[in-house]
């Protein structure tokens, strides 16, 4: 703590913060100087500390971008970091007794937790999108200038054919979808290819049932049942109302942006030397299994397995498992255990 510049700041005195005890009670030896517009008529003060050596922590996260910009443009800045403590604290019923609390949010945040892992999905940018006639038509006309687009159609009888095509454009429907952000398996019913010589009117060849594709992403304008319901929903899936401008917009510009390697946390880490689903072939938990909203659990041998590329972070796992086999991965039991050990110290301390 005491190697951290540490800025804090009553937000235009909506805060009552006393700058002396929030220093005793985090064992600095002078007292914190309490700032009023952090972010406003006294942001040269951030910008002064974030050009010395020391890393700086602002205990303020609404206005988290406009000091990281600010430290972007210093070259070599230090490490900037945020916490809050307005709404986790100032902001509350008692404020003139909020100080304890203020202190102890500031300790916690200096504990150099371990991070949680990551996993990359990797996306080509390989689209489908699936709906009705000439609203997907020319939605998929649109994300084809960022995607490698396909086109299915559940309905065509009111699109006007392109002169040229500068994707395929088929008919059907989806019976099945499984995976992930750079990883769907689509399975088609009703799958026709549009015909080369269409002609006016759109013509398709003999339709088939059972047709696969892969992708990396699916704009699902259909305007039917979620191919994922919300408690189980993918990244790299998006949805939208045919009916809606707006909705379609927004998702052709989420959807534009799902090419390259993106970065997912590891949410749940997984002791299989613990694990009690099963022995000899024989179950004894299901436990995870049932709970699992987003179907990222399945049944691996005695063990389970537990996709990171689907897990959504929900911890139901976490809190029906008998053994902690499954637990979150961040933060760990450990830290944690030192962030309330760290927070309480602090509190007493100030308190007493």
């Amino acid at each position: 703590m005491a190697e951290t510049r540490l800025l804090v700041c009553n937000c235009q005195k909506s805060m009552t913060l006393d700058g002396a005890k929030i220093a005793t009670a985090l064992g600095l030896d002078a007292p914190l100087p309490v700032h009023t517009e952090l972010c406003g008529s006294q942001l040269s003060t951030a910008q002064d500390a974030l050009g010395g050596t020391a890393p700086v922590r602002i205990a303020c996260t609404q206005e988290a971008a406009l000091f990281t910009e600010l430290a972007e443009e210093i070259d070599s800045a230090p490490p900037v970091s945020f916490v809050n403590i307005r709404e986790r604290a100032g902001w509350c019923e008692a404020p003139e007794d909020a100080n304890a609390k203020i202190a102890a949010l500031l300790a916690m945040a200096a504990y150099p937790a371990k991070p949680a892992g990551l996993t990359p999905l990797t996306s080509d940018g390989i689209c489908l999108v699936i709906g009705p006639g000439q609203t997907a038509l020319d939605a998929a006309t649109k994300l084809a200038e960022r995607l490698s687009v396909t086109l299915v159609l559940t309905d065509a009888d009111d699109i006007i054919l392109p002169s040229q095509r500068p994707f395929a454009i088929a008919r059907g429907s989806i019976r099945r979808v499984e995976g992930h952000l750079g990883s769907f398996k689509v399975t088609l019913n009703g799958f026709a290819e549009l015909l080369p010589s269409s002609r006016g009117t759109p013509e398709f060849a003999l339709a088939r049932d059972g047709a696969s594709a892969d992708c990396d992403v699916i704009l699902d304008l259909s305007g039917g049942d979620a191919l994922f319901p919300p408690s189980a929903r993918r990244d790299g899936y998006l949805r939208a109302d045919p009916a809606n401008a707006g909705a379609i917009s927004e998702a052709l510009f989420l959807a534009s942006d799902l090419v390259g390697t993106f970065e997912k946390p590891l949410y749940v880490r997984y002791d299989a030397e613990i694990c009690a689903h099963g022995q000899s072939g024989k179950v004894g938990c299901r436990n995870c299994l049932d709970v699992c909203p987003t179907g990222a659990i399945e049944p691996e041998g005695d063990n389970v397995a537990i996709s990171a590329a689907i897990c959504a972070g929900c911890g139901s796992c976490h809190a029906v498992c008998p053994t902690g086999a499954a637990s979150y991965a961040y933060p760990e039991r450990g830290d944690l255990l030192a962030q309330v050990q760290i927070a309480l110290g602090r509190s007493e301390e100030h308190t007493s």
